[in-house]
C-alpha cells in the first residue's frame, strides 16, 4: 500500500507520532460516569496485539501512553468530538483505577526485566523464524469484525504478550479507531512509507475505504476503519496454533507471468466461444426435436387416418363386390357355400362358423390376391442363387447302404406261361361274394383320411426362371421307412403264393433329377432308398426304373408346375417293367399324341403360388394307344360294385386337373378289357403316380385293375384271387413308400 502512487494521492498516511497523539486523545476523552478511574476494579493485565520486540525503546514508549491516559481520564469528563456529555461508560477493559495504575506500571517493569533476559533466546528463535519466512509466518489481523469463517477466509484475533505467549482475544475487543478528517491533511507525506510502530515493530496500515467514496469538502469528522496486521514469527513450541493459523489463512497467489496470463487469457476465450457454440448447437437441437416431434404427430394423425380409411374401405369392397365361387382350378376343388340357416346349427356353432368360411374362401379377386401373397412372400423366403425355398426346409444325415444285404438280393423273373384262370373271367361284373375280412394275426392300423399326394414329407423348392423354372418337393425318406414298406409286400406275396408275379416300381419324383446341387447333400438320396426298398424284397421283382428316367433327363418326363412325371416319364419306366413281365410293347411313335395347353398342376399351390409357375405353366402330353377303340373301360366304387362303363381318356380336363385326362379321378376301381387274348390279368395297386402307365400296357394284358390303394375298401387279396390275377404291380411313388401312414393303408387293404 506504501509504494502505490495513486493511493497516495488520495490518501495519506499519518506518522508514527501524529498517530499516537490522535489514539491518546481518544481514549483520554472516554469518561467513566464521573467516577475516578480508581474506583474501576481492577483491570485484567494488558496485552499487546501482536508480539512484542522486547527492547528498551518499547518499554518506555509504552510507559508514557498509559500515563497521559491516566491523567487525562482524570481531568476530562466530556468527549472532545462533541459538547453533550458522554453517556456512562462501561469499565474500560484496558485500564483500572488509580490504586490499580501503580500496580499495572509494576507489572509492566516486572515484564520489561523479564524480556532482557529472555532477549538473547527470542533473537535466536526469530533467526530461526526468519530462514523460514514463507511457511513459518501469518498475518494476525485487527479488526472490528467478528472471527469467522466464510468460504476459504478465516481470521483469527490473537494477542502476543510480553513473555511470548500467543493467545486468542475476545471478539468483544475488536474496536473501531475514529479520526477526525483534519489530521490526514496535516499528516506528512514521508511517513507514508514508514508506517507507525507499536509494541516496539513497524505494522502497515490498510485502508478499507474506497477512493471513489472518499469526501472531498468533508465539513464533519468522517470514521475511517483501519486494520492493522502485525507480523510475528510463529515459535516451534506454538505448533498446534500455528497449523490453526495456516489453515486459516488464504494461500497467496503468485503474481502470474504475462505470458501465461495471454495463454490463460485465450484459454478462457476460447472456453466462453465452445460454450456459446455448445449453447447454441444445444438450443437448435431443441428446436429441431420440436419440429420433428410436430411433423410426427402430424405424420402419425395422417398414419391414423390413412389406416382407418383403408381398414374401412376394404371391409365395404368385400360386401360390396363380387364374390368368387364354384370349382377352383388351382386348388383343384370347390369353394365354399354360404350355409343354411337353422336352429340346431346356429346354436350348436356351424351356422357362424359357415358363414366365417365363406367369407374367407370366397374372397373377390382371389387368384390375383394370391399372385401378390405369393410374390411378397417369396421376399421373405430362403433364396440359394436362383432357388427359393418356401416354409421351413431341413437337412438329414445321409444314410449309409448295407452292402451286404444288397449283395444277397436275389433276381427273380416273371412267369410268362398260360396259367389256368381263375373264375374272375365271368365274374367281373359280380363281386357280391366279395367282402371285407380281417386276418386273426393282424388288425388294421387307423391312418388319416387324407392320403392324397399333396402331404409331402418335405416342403417345395422352386429353382430355375422363365420357362426353365421347376418346383420340387424336399424327400427326407429313410433307410427304415423304406424296409416297413418292403416287409409289407412281402406280406403280400406271401398271401398270394408263387402263382402270381409280383413287382415293385417305387417311382422317385423330379427332385431325384433337378434338384439344385447346392441342395443335394441337404436331402434325401432317392436312389439309396430305392435301393434299400430292393434289398429287403423277398420273391418280388423290383423294377428299378431311376436309371432309365436319368437317361432322359433333358426330356419332358416330369412335369414343372406338378408333382406328377408327365406320361413322357412313364413310357421309359413301363418299359423296363415290359422288359421284365415280357410282354408286347409298341414303339412310341405308334401312340396318338395328345396335349392340353396351360397347365398349372399342385405345386403351384404348395409353393404358395409362385408367380413364376403360374406365368410359365406346363403342357400335358399323353399318349393314346392304337388299340384304344378296341377298349371297354368299366368304373367301379371303392367296394368294386355299381359298375360305369366310360373311356380310358378324359380329354376335357383342364387346369391343376389335367393329369386326370387319364384314368379320370382316383376314387374308382376301373376294369379294362383289351382284347388280348394271353390270359394274363394284371392288378396294379398305386397312387395317382401309376395312371399315367396304364396306356402302355394295353398290348400286354388280357385285362387290367387299376386300383388306388388309398381309397380301397374291401380285402386285397380276396380280390386279386377273385379277379384272376396273374401279374401284381406296385406302382407307388417313392414318396408314399417312405411315408409311414401310406404303408400302414397298404397293409391295411390286405388284411381288412
Amino acid at each position: 500500500m506504501a509504494n502505490n502512487k495513486d493511493f497516495e494521492k488520495d490518501f495519506k498516511l499519518p506518522d508514527t507520532k501524529a498517530l499516537s497523539e490522535a489514539y491518546t486523545e481518544y481514549l483520554d476523552s472516554v469518561t467513566f460516569g464521573g467516577k475516578p478511574i480508581g474506583e474501576e476494579k481492577k483491570k485484567p493485565e494488558a496485552v499487546s496485539m501482536a508480539k512484542v520486540d522486547e527492547t528498551e525503546k518499547s518499554s518506555t514508549v509504552h510507559d508514557e501512553i498509559v500515563e497521559k491516559i491516566v491523567r487525562k481520564n482524570k481531568a476530562l469528563s466530556h468527549s472532545i468530538w462533541t459538547d453533550e456529555p458522554v453517556l456512562k461508560p462501561k469499565k474500560s477493559v484496558w485500564l483500572n483505577t488509580d490504586d490499580d495504575n501503580e500496580e499495572t506500571l509494576k507489572k509492566v517493569e516486572k515484564k520489561a526485566e523479564k524480556v532482557e533476559n529472555s532477549q538473547s533466546v527470542q533473537k535466536a528463535q526469530e533467526k530461526n523464524a526468519e530462514e523460514k519466512a514463507s511457511d513459518n509466518e501469518v498475518i494476525i489481523p485487527f479488526s472490528k469484525e467478528k472471527n469467522h469463517i466464510n468460504g476459504t477466509k478465516k481470521e483469527i484475533s490473537v494477542a502476543v504478550s510480553a513473555d511470548g505467549t500467543v493467545k486468542k482475544l475476545p471478539n468483544k475487543k475488536n474496536f473501531v479507531l475514529k479520526i477526525p478528517d483534519s489530521y490526514y491533511r496535516e499528516y506528512d507525506a514521508a511517513a507514508q512509507d514508514k508506517g507507525p510502530v507499536i509494541a516496539g515493530k513497524r505494522v502497515e496500515i490498510i485502508d478499507k475505504r474506497s477512493p471513489e467514496k472518499k469526501p472531498e469538502n468533508a465539513q464533519k469528522p468522517s470514521r475511517v476503519e483501519a486494520t492493522i496486521n502485525v507480523r510475528v514469527p510463529v515459535q516451534k513450541e506454538q505448533e498446534p496454533v500455528r497449523k490453526a493459523e495456516k489453515k486459516a489463512e488464504p494461500k497467496s497467489e503468485p503474481k502470474p507471468d504475462p505470458v501465461e496470463k495471454e495463454e490463460s487469457d485465450a484459454k478462457a476465450e476460447e472456453a466462453y466461444r465452445k460454450g456459446i457454440e455448445k449453447a447454441k448447437k444445444r438450443r437448435e437441437e431443441r428446436e429441431k426435436a420440436k419440429k420433428n416431434n410436430i411433423h410426427e404427430l402430424e405424420f402419425n394423425v395422417i398414419n391414423s387416418v390413412v389406416c382407418l380409411l383403408i381398414v374401412f374401405g376394404v371391409f365395404a369392397a368385400l360386401l360390396v363386390m363380387k364374390r368368387e365361387s364354384g370349382f377352383i382350378q388351382s386348388e383343384n376343388r370347390n369353394l365354399a357355400t354360404f350355409p343354411k340357416f337353422s336352429l340346431s346349427s346356429y346354436f350348436d356353432g356351424d351356422f357362424t362358423s359357415g358363414i366365417t368360411e365363406y367369407f374367407t374362401d370366397t374372397v373377390p379377386n382371389r387368384e390375383k390376391l394370391k399372385s401378390f401373397c405369393s410374390d411378397f412372400t417369396n421376399m421373405l423366403g430362403i433364396k440359394l442363387n436362383d432357388t427359393v425355398i418356401t416354409g421351413d426346409f431341413k437337412t438329414v444325415e445321409k444314410e449309409e447302404l448295407d452292402q451286404d444285404k444288397i449283395a444277397k438280393t436275389t433276381t427273380v423273373t416273371a412267369f410268362t406261361g398260360s396259367r389256368t384262370t381263375t373264375t374272375a373271367d365271368t365274374k367281373t361284373t359280380d363281386t357280391s361274394t366279395t367282402t371285407k375280412k380281417t386276418t386273426e394275426s393282424e388288425k388294421v392300423v387307423d391312418v388319416p383320411d387324407n392320403l392324397d399326394d399333396g402331404q409331402w414329407e418335405g416342403d417345395v423348392i422352386v429353382s430355375g426362371k422363365g420357362e426353365n423354372v421347376r418346383a420340387m418337393g424336399a424327400y427326407y425318406g429313410t433307410f427304415e421307412n423304406g424296409d416297413k414298406y418292403a416287409n409289407t409286400i412281402n406280406k403280400w406275396k406271401a398271401d398270394l403264393g408263387d402263382s402270381v408275379n409280383v413287382y415293385n416300381m417305387s417311382i422317385p419324383t423330379s427332385a431325384a433329377y433337378y434338384m439344385p446341387n447346392n441342395l443335394k447333400d441337404a436331402v434325401s438320396d432317392q436312389k439309396d432308398n430305392i435301393d434299400n426298398i430292393a434289398a429287403g424284397l423277398n420273391g418280388i421283382i423290383n423294377t428299378d426304373v431311376y436309371d432309365a428316367l436319368a437317361e432322359h433327363t433333358k426330356e419332358y418326363i416330369y412335369s414343372r408346375t406338378d408333382h406328377h412325371w408327365q406320361p413322357l416319364g412313364a413310357y421309359y419306366a413301363a418299359q423296363v417293367f415290359a422288359d421284365q413281365s415280357g410282354i408286347d410293347f409298341p414303339d412310341l411313335d405308334t401312340y396318338d399324341k395328345w396335349e392340353i395347353g396351360g397347365f398349372v398342376g399342385t405345386m403351384y399351390a404348395y409353393s404358395n403360388y409362385n408367380s413364376e409357375l403360374k406365368k410359365y405353366p406346363d403342357k400335358f402330353i399323353y399318349y393314346k394307344p392304337d388299340n384304344n377303340d378296341d377298349l371297354t373301360v368299366k368304373y367301379y366304387d371303392t367296394e368294386f360294385k355299381n359298375p360305369v362303363e366310360s373311356t380310358l381318356f378324359f380329354d376335357y380336363a383342364e387346369g391343376v386337373n389335367c393329369y386326370s385326362a387319364i384314368l379320370n379321378v382316383d376314387q374308382e376301381i376301373a376294369e379294362i378289357d383289351t382284347g388280348v387274348d394271353n390270359g394274363r390279368v394284371l392288378v396294379v395297386f398305386k397312387d395317382s403316380f401309376g395312371n399315367a402307365l396304364i396306356p402302355f400296357f394295353t398290348h400286354g394284358f388280357s385285362k387290367i385293375y387299376v386300383c388306388d390303394f388309398r381309397y380301397f375298401d374291401i380285402n386285397a387279396i380276396d380280390f386279386c384271387k377273385e379277379v384272376g390275377c396273374t401279374d401284381l404291380l406296385f406302382a407307388i411313388s417313392l414318396t408314399s413308400c417312405s411315408t409311414p401312414s401310406k404303408v400302414d393303408c397298404l397293409n391295411n387293404i390286405r388284411i381288412q
